[in-house]
Parts: C-alpha cells; sequence; structure tokens
C-alpha cells in the first residue's frame, strides 16, 4: 500500500512528531510504500526505505510556520505520483481528506483553559490568532466532515469530537499511543542512572522530578514550581527539558521561591531514556492532554509519574503503585502532597512499573493504525 504520512515535523523532540515518525517507521517496516510530508525531519531515525518530501514553511512565528506548512502541503502531496492509495494526517494542519490521527482538539484545550486560567491568560488566549487559525481549520476538517477515518488515542477525544463537530461515532477509531521497548526499559534505566546522575550533579539522596515539555503553562509548571517550593525540603530537585517554550519567563518566579538550586532546564532532547533513567519520578500536572507520550515513556523506563487525571495517558497510571493522579492540576496542595506521597512511599522494582504498560508498546498499537488506513480504502468518505 503505497501511504503518505504529513505532520510539519518527524523527529523525536515532539510528542505529535515522534508518533509520526514511529508510524512511518512501523509501517515501512511492514512492507508499504511509505511517503512523509514535513519540514522537518530526523533522516537518521527514518527507515532507509521512506521516501522524504520536503514542504517548504516558514521557520519564523509560529503561526506563520503552521499557515505556510499548511498552504505548500496539499501542492507537494499532488505531485507524488502515482499519487498514494492512503494518507495520514497528523493533525488539521495536513491536507484534507485522510486519515486524521487527532492527537488534540483543539476546542476542548480552549473550554479546558478558559476555565483554568487567570483573566491574563484568558485574555492573552482570546487575542492569540493562532487559536482562530486552528479552529477554523479544525472546522473544515471534522464539522465538515474532510476525512476519511478519524483516530483518536482515548475515548474521551472521541467524545469531544462527537460533542464539539457532531462526528458520526462510527468514523472515530481509537487507537492509543506508545512507546519503544528496545529504547524504554527498566534495565537500560538501571545500567543509565549511576553514570547519568554524577553527570548532571545529582547525588544519592536527592529526589529528582523530570519535567518534558514543549509548552510550559498548559503543562503545569507553574503550580509544580509552588509545590516544590512548599514542601521544602533540600532533596527535591526539579529538572526540566523543554522545546519550544521559553524558561526565561519562569527565572523571575523560581528567584521569588528560593528554587534557584533546585531547578535546572534543558533543552529538547532525541533520546529521553537517560533523563527518565536519572528521575525518580516524572510530573506532569497538566490541564490538557489528548494522550502524553512521556507519561508511558517513562513508566516503560520504570519511573513512577505524578500527572492529571485530565491527561489521556493517566489511563496507564495505576494509582498508588506506578504513580499518583491529581484531580485539580493547578491545586497547588494536591500537587504538594501527591509529590511527598511519592517521596516517601518506598521504592517499587523499575521492573515492575516498567511491565505495567506492556501492551502500549509501539509493536502493539500501532497495528490498529495499519488497520485504519486499511479499512479507509473501503469506507465512503
Amino acid at each position: 500500500m503505497k501511504i503518505a504520512l504529513s505532520f510539519p515535523g518527524c523527529h523525536g523532540r515532539g510528542g505529535v512528531e515522534r508518533l509520526l515518525l514511529e508510524s512511518a517507521n512501523f509501517l515501512a517496516a511492514r512492507g508499504h510504500d511509505v511517503h512523509v510530508l514535513a519540514s522537518e525531519f530526523d533522516s537518521d531515525a527514518l527507515h532507509p526505505c521512506i521516501c522524504k518530501h520536503h514542504v517548504p514553511a516558514s521557520r519564523h512565528f509560529s503561526l506563520l510556520h503552521l499557515i505556510s506548512y499548511a498552504q505548500q502541503c496539499p501542492k507537494v502531496l499532488e505531485k507524488i505520483h502515482p499519487a498514494p492509495v492512503a494518507h495520514g494526517a497528523f493533525g488539521v494542519v495536513s491536507p484534507p481528506g485522510g486519515v486524521v490521527n487527532v492527537q488534540s482538539v483543539h476546542r476542548a484545550w480552549i473550554e479546558a483553559s478558559q476555565r483554568l486560567r487567570s483573566f491574563g491568560g484568558r485574555l492573552r488566549q482570546t487575542f492569540n490568532p493562532t487559536h482562530p487559525f486552528l479552529l477554523t481549520l479544525e472546522r473544515h476538517h471534522f464539522g465538515e466532515r474532510n476525512y476519511s477515518k478519524l483516530i483518536a488515542p482515548t475515548e474521551q477525544v472521541k467524545a469531544d469530537l462527537m460533542r464539539f463537530y457532531q462526528v458520526p461515532e462510527r468514523d472515530i477509531a481509537i487507537v492509543p499511543n506508545g512507546y519503544a521497548p528496545e529504547q524504554l526499559n527498566a534495565a537500560r534505566s538501571e545500567t543509565l542512572r549511576p553514570g547519568m546522575r554524577r553527570s548532571l550533579g545529582y547525588r544519592e539522596q536527592d529526589f529528582v522530578v523530570l519535567f518534558v515539555a514543549n509548552e510550559l503553562e498548559r503543562k503545569g509548571f507553574g503550580p509544580l514550581l509552588h509545590a516544590i517550593a512548599r514542601l521544602k525540603n533540600p532533596h527535591l530537585q526539579l529538572l526540566a527539558v523543554v522545546g519550544r517554550s521559553r524558561p526565561e519567563s519562569y527565572q523571575g518566579k523560581i528567584k521569588r521561591l528560593g528554587l534557584q538550586d533546585h531547578v535546572r532546564f534543558l533543552g529538547p532532547k532525541k533520546d529521553l531514556a537517560p533523563y527518565y533513567a536519572a528521575a525518580d519520578a516524572l510530573a506532569l500536572p497538566t490541564q490538557y492532554e489528548a494522550w502524553g507520550l512521556v507519561i508511558v515513556e517513562a513508566l516503560a523506563c520504570g519511573t513512577r509519574v505524578l500527572t492529571s487525571r485530565l491527561a489521556g495517558a493517566a489511563v496507564t497510571v495505576r494509582e498508588g503503585e506506578t504513580g499518583e493522579l491529581l484531580d485539580t492540576p493547578e491545586n497547588v496542595s494536591e500537587i504538594a502532597m501527591k509529590l511527598e506521597h511519592l517521596m516517601h512511599c518506598g521504592q517499587i522494582e523499575r521492573a515492575a512499573v516498567s511491565a505495567s504498560v506492556q501492551k502500549f508498546t509501539w509493536a502493539n498499537v500501532l497495528e490498529g493504525y495499519e488497520m485504519a488506513l486499511k479499512s479507509s480504502l473501503s469506507e465512503p468518505a
């Protein structure tokens, strides 16, 4: 089957980007003729049989990048001859008409954030032109039925599509996201942990909390900082691996909270396994998360997780065993209480934590994606 897959990025430095990368490699290994249309590639990580098609897009302001990709991608897709029989779109900035992998419903995020943000945050959001652009694309793709099939990672995303855009239930398949067990596993974590902690300057008695995100505000970085400050534990350390966000905006808050010696920022990383290994817990008190790849990846490495029930991947956390779940992600007291519980509840074997997510390996979950692509060929749009 000749398949085109599209999204602005195909690499390991973001959730959707990594999903596209893994999907392309899986399908190529299964013998399909795979073509990837993106503006950014991690060519070394792609299967050698995959055909890469560069989509020219602005590298400046993120909205201009999205607009230019949305304009140029259909032109690049049209030039592929003979045309692919299936198109897997990873988001609404991709050309309409294909199997759309819906990793978030922007309208659901707007609803959640309006409820959770401060007045100033709501005001900034109102005047951010990115939001009406993405909402317009959602209405065009979902509301006007410009797709052949929709894929949701969870039942909640499926419910959001049905509630906001009246998408028929039969049009939606549930396919969760996964992880690569050859890279993310307990045995590798045990091997990497001592050297990685030494290289980062952490002591044996330190409790290291890892935060991984491209967006700081939505993922709950502010409340997490306040919770760590409230605990006043000299051994508590926060390691933040951030991508597109600018951590400089939080430096003033970190100083006011007296956390200068307890917070470290790192840039985006292609291989997060060493950081999962170095950490004692992953914290992601997110306000909205259709899935959350880092949650399953951390568990696969044997690292316990603190996240909110609003994260789709919260279904992979065994509360009280492999992690803790927050009812209200912006509640500093709740974050502090559950973080302290993780610190003092005793160790659990990394192998046991890792075993809890075995069914979410890419090999398992992407079979469902392959089936959805095949079924779209025989179903009317």
